[in-house]
């Protein structure tokens, strides 16, 4: 997904080293992971560049000293290429945001650093919050997910923005996997099998229980299934968003605090009833639109029976998906403005 980048206004077409003004993309979104739908969509929002730096086995730690050299270069590579007039860099890891500060302020690009939930609550990245709070001196705004990770970046002269993901726009395919002719209730649980998702607990709410239970995402492990529970292993963007549009109910669980999940808001923008964990940072964005559980098997079977037979949880997801796109504009435009970049229409 990118955005398409804009000249704004009949400036004379000068240049920086030798790129014409005309072609310098309005900014540019680098995360240094392999996908992203938070960065996507917030590129294809501002009408920025998306440069996704992935690694194979980007999740073990034993791979990242060999990889972010190789990462460092094509990020390098891109920035002094192409002199986007912003830059928003993710984080974690905090080398992505060492490589990004100091080019940009070379070359004169106002940037932002996009603080995951992961840069200051994960126990790997938790010493970079320091660098973070001194980086946030230097760039446009700190930007985080919550308000409650907001004082953790806090200091003299930085600014900071808080950016819940935005509703990604996710366009269902002809085919939808995952029925099986049997007329149950279709429960999807969005699965990306970290350390922080209670996985055996979903499968242990399913067994025995009148739907069928779908997990997403490549399974890290074994596990042994009940014969309503299956797994949908990988699948193209076109077809994950047909499964979670035909989902009677959609699961996305965690066991960490200060955390938003993106299939959650994958969720809403599809208008699919929802359940999530009963985290305060969760129930602080959501409210009382959404189902709440804990993270044993009896609490997640309970919300699910719950939410199945609520005729109402479909309307109340509907109307707080709307109000988040309408916040979400508000943000992106405060973002836009202290990146110095206009908002652009994002191309299809």
């Amino acid at each position: 997904m990118r955005g398409r980048a804009v000249d704004p206004g009949n400036q004379p077409d000068h240049g920086v080293g030798g790129v014409p003004a005309s072609r310098r993309p309005t900014g540019v979104v680098i995360a240094w992971m392999p996908v992203s739908q938070r960065s996507a969509t917030i590129a294809s929002r501002l009408g920025y560049e998306l440069l996704l730096v992935g690694r194979r086995g980007f999740r073990s730690p034993w791979s990242a000293p060999l990889a972010y050299p190789i990462s460092a270069i094509r990020t390098a590579t891109f920035i002094v290429r192409h002199r986007p007039r912003a830059v928003i860099v993710v984080t974690p890891p905090i080398v992505a945001a060492l490589v990004v500060a100091p080019l940009a302020l070379m070359l004169g690009a106002p940037f932002a650093i996009d603080v995951h939930t992961g840069a200051l609550r994960d126990r790997r990245w938790r010493w970079s919050a320091g660098v973070l709070r001194l980086l946030g001196r230097l760039a446009a705004a700190s930007v985080v997910t919550l308000s409650s990770l907001a004082p953790d970046l806090e200091r003299p002269g930085a600014r900071i923005i808080v950016a819940p993901d935005p509703l990604p726009d996710l366009r269902a395919g002809d085919r939808a996997p995952g029925g099986d002719g049997s007329g149950s209730p279709l429960v999807v649980a969005i699965c990306g099998w970290g350390d922080d998702e209670p996985i055996d607990a979903l499968v242990a709410s399913a067994a025995g229980s009148p739907w069928r239970l779908v997990l997403t995402g490549r399974p890290r492990r074994r596990i042994e299934l009940p014969r309503n529970v299956s797994l949908s292993g990988f699948l193209s963007p076109s077809d994950y968003a047909s499964l979670l549009s035909v989902a009677d109910v959609v699961v996305v669980l965690t066991t960490r605090e200060d955390t938003l999940l993106s299939g959650a808001w994958e969720a809403l923008a599809l208008g699919r009833p929802l359940i999530v964990s009963g985290t305060t940072a969760l129930r602080e964005t959501f409210g009382d639109e959404v189902a709440y559980t804990g993270p044993e098997p009896q609490a997640i079977a309970e919300a699910t029976r719950t939410t199945l037979a609520d005729p109402e949880a479909a309307a109340r997801v509907h109307a707080l998906a709307d109000a988040f796109r309408e916040a979400n504009d508000r943000t992106l435009a405060e973002l836009a403005t202290a990146l110095g970049t206009p908002m652009t229409q994002a191309e299809d």
